[in-house]
């Protein structure tokens, strides 16, 4: 084959290549276009209402805006896909609706509060961890496959969690544990 047959074989190709770029940029705009004035409101988290399927920023500007929440609005935090319950106040978010009409995407940033209850284990299973605190309430943690067990800041086996271990557990509020802290090891 010459040189030009093989630039003329590939010259639709290029072009084909570069159709394709033109359309798949211009496909997300023609869909936003035609949903109308789609806009973007960004502010501080100040409350977020599951029930009601509410969201409520504070803008710079210091006004108070709330949106609707319907069940096929997307909501990410960080970047990761999540549930409404999981965005908190102090959050910094961005809110994209179309009007009046339910939000479309929230987009949030910030870190979940942690909390770290400590006590001894009472029972301890391959998805949870049950304490007994100082004050003699019970609370339960889930565990999920992420969740790391350590002793003396090293890591440590699961098993000397078991009942009778003072440990600290380190969860997202209603989150699964992070870290299992064994402070005193159970005696065998």
């Amino acid at each position: 084959m010459r040189r030009d047959d093989v630039l003329m074989t590939l010259r639709p190709l290029r072009l084909l290549t570069v159709a394709s770029a033109v359309l798949a940029l211009a496909l997300p705009a023609a869909g936003m276009a035609a949903t109308g004035d789609v806009t973007t409101d960004r502010g501080v988290v100040q409350s977020v209402s599951v029930e009601s399927g509410q969201i409520v920023l504070r803008a710079l500007d210091g006004s108070v805006v709330s949106f609707a929440v319907s069940p096929s609005t997307r909501v990410k935090l960080n970047g990761v896909r999540v549930a409404l319950a999981d965005i908190q106040p102090g959050f910094v978010a961005g809110v994209v609706h179309d009007g009046a009409a339910p939000a479309v995407l929230i987009r949030a940033f910030g870190k979940p509060a942690k909390v770290t209850d400590r006590g001894v284990v009472t029972a301890l299973t391959r998805s949870s961890i049950t304490l007994q605190t100082a004050d003699g309430v019970t609370v339960t943690i889930a565990l999920d496959p992420s969740t790391q067990f350590r002793r003396l800041g090293l890591p440590a086996k699961r098993f000397l969690a078991r009942p009778g271990a003072l440990v600290g557990v380190t969860h997202a509020v209603d989150g699964p544990a992070k870290v299992v802290n064994i402070v005193k090891r159970a005696r065998a």
